[in-house]
């Protein structure tokens, strides 16, 4: 089982040096978890990148398709009051941003706040430092 940042799943649905690994680490793990919010974050991103011209329209669309294939096969942790109220301790005593603070928050909900031996995937070195400190194994793209 696996808890994954949404850094790590949009090398899954796009074209980029990251990608093999991502589809290795993707086949490594039976059971994939992630934020209920992530979805957003994957749109978000392929948006920014086809405005940075970084991929065209028809790539932003293929790629939103990879993503439709992606949600069907990972679990969810739902916005539940423990998650709002472990996030909202992570930018005072970790340094992190909202939405990384709220996937880190939901891969410790995930794992009933016992992350030893816990995947956690991830494209983001300082949110992998801190998972790291928590307890997690951690995984960088």
């Amino acid at each position: 089982m696996s808890f994954w940042d949404s850094s790590a799943l949009v090398p899954l649905c796009t074209n980029e040096p990251r990608s093999i690994l991502a589809g290795r680490l993707w086949k490594q793990f039976s059971t994939k978890v992630v934020w209920w919010e992530t979805s957003v974050e994957i749109c978000s991103a392929l948006a920014r990148l086809e405005r940075e011209s970084k991929i065209s329209e028809k790539k932003r669309l293929k790629a939103e398709k990879r993503l439709e294939i992606l949600e069907r096969v990972w679990n969810e942790i739902e916005p539940e009051p423990r998650v709002k109220e472990l996030a909202k301790t992570f930018p005072a005593n970790h340094g992190l941003k909202a939405a990384d603070s709220l996937q880190l928050a939901s891969a410790l909900v995930w794992c009933n706040e016992i992350p030893k031996n816990k995947d956690f995937v991830s494209g983001d070195a300082k949110l992998l430092k801190v998972a790291k400190n928590i307890g997690f194994t951690v995984h960088h793209l």
